[in-house]
């Protein structure tokens, strides 16, 4: 038999062993060895310094291979070989294969670790807001001088069932700002951003553990929801206030697609009363006078919480009075009090309401009743808590 290319291609295809191929072609073994052997010496020779590559989406990584004539001994040749784009994938490992006629060489790489500045930097060259809104220098009253602290944890944007989320938060957040501002001139503002901000961190749509959730649209879509929501608010508060902390807190849901969205709002929103509290923590404390006031999400559980915030922040803890654990998680208004013998030296544990609405995990498990709401607390500089406002939503 003369050797014919596309007859060996379809005897590959049967996928029988070689005594099997060559009975069924009628040659003898070593005639149908001969046959392989041309085949496999003219694939390599046609795929010299040809690049093949397979991304894979679901894991972050990428694959690329290559055959050569000779066996590449840096690492620099075989990213020249592999025309791989050192800007955008770094090597994390390498494996060479020697065949006849030469080399198959092969490179797993993963994205480049970008610098925190250069983080989702097309994003905010491309953005756009959806509502702009002007930043205008407050001007202080005669009011009494307070402090706010507004907490909205667990918003869930993306999540199933939570189509009016938008609405609910902006809705929120003028009712409970503008009804503060009329009566207290408020001196610092601290809005937390994250905690379960998003309802996925993966683009399978489950949480940063891996746990599937419900959802109604794809984590981009979220995400961009989210932004949006987050990118008006801060400019329509820092109206209302003379400074204005943003602190981001990391929640079960989005520990790693909300640092990345407070830290682009960080770089997208130039504004000098704005203070930004970005950096990935998952216990802060903010002081306003006498007040103590700590942030966490509040999915890890402690009888030893008081004791922890007393030990990580002691200089804090001994100057301050008024102690506030502000937490969210459990989609409910209730809080625990930790009192000594004088309550000037006592501890609370705040667990703030949601504004989200129930999907089906949580109807069917019974998780249901909560009120949507979102509360500001209003603080004096020294005597502690002295109001309160609260939104409900429909």
């Amino acid at each position: 038999m003369r050797y014919d290319k596309r007859v060996i291609e379809r005897a590959l295809k049967w996928k029988k062993g070689v005594y099997k191929t060559a009975k069924r072609l009628n040659i003898s073994v070593e005639e149908y060895k001969d046959h392989l052997k041309r085949y496999k010496s003219e694939l390599i020779e046609n795929s010299i310094n040809k690049v093949d590559y397979q991304i894979d989406y679901e894991k972050n990584k990428a694959v690329y291979s290559s055959y050569s004539s000779v066996e590449p001994k840096t690492p620099e040749e075989i990213i020249e070989l592999l025309k791989i784009d050192t800007s955008i994938w770094q090597i994390s490992q390498i494996w060479n294969k020697e065949i006849e006629n030469g080399w198959r060489i092969s490179a797993s790489v993963v994205p480049v670790k970008n610098k925190a500045d250069e983080l989702f930097k097309t994003l905010l060259e491309k953005w756009k807001p959806e509502k702009n809104v002007i930043i205008s220098n407050y001007k202080p009253t005669n009011l009494p001088k307070v402090g706010a602290v507004l907490s909205i944890q667990d918003i869930h944007f993306g999540k199933e069932g939570n189509y009016t989320i938008d609405l609910d938060f902006e809705n929120s957040v003028i009712n409970l700002v503008t009804n503060a501002s009329t009566v207290y001139n408020i001196e610092n503002l601290y809005f937390v951003v994250g905690g379960d901000l998003i309802n996925m961190d993966t683009f399978s749509g489950t949480t940063t553990s891996g746990t599937p959730v419900n959802n109604s649209m794809s984590a981009q879509e979220a995400y961009i929801q989210a932004f949006n929501a987050m990118h008006w608010a801060i400019k329509y508060m820092v109206n209302f206030c003379e400074r204005l902390t943003v602190v981001y807190m990391p929640g079960n849901h989005d520990r790693l697609s909300s640092f990345h969205l407070a830290h682009a709002l960080s770089k997208s929103i130039d504004c000098p009363s704005i203070d930004w509290d970005v950096e990935y923590l998952e216990r802060k404390v903010h002081v306003y006078g006498k007040n103590f006031n700590g942030f966490e999400h509040g999915d890890v559980n402690s009888k030893k919480t008081p004791l922890v915030y007393a030990m990580e922040y002691p200089k804090i803890w001994g100057e301050t009075k008024h102690r506030t654990l502000f937490t969210g998680h459990y989609h409910q208004n209730r809080k625990v009090e930790h009192i000594t013998q004088s309550e000037d030296v006592g501890f609370i544990q705040r667990t703030l309401p949601s504004l989200c609405r129930t999907d089906y995990y949580h109807y069917h498990n019974k998780y249901v009743g909560n009120k949507r709401s979102a509360i500001i607390e209003i603080q004096c500089p020294n005597k502690g808590k002295i109001a309160e406002f609260t939104y409900t939503a429909d």
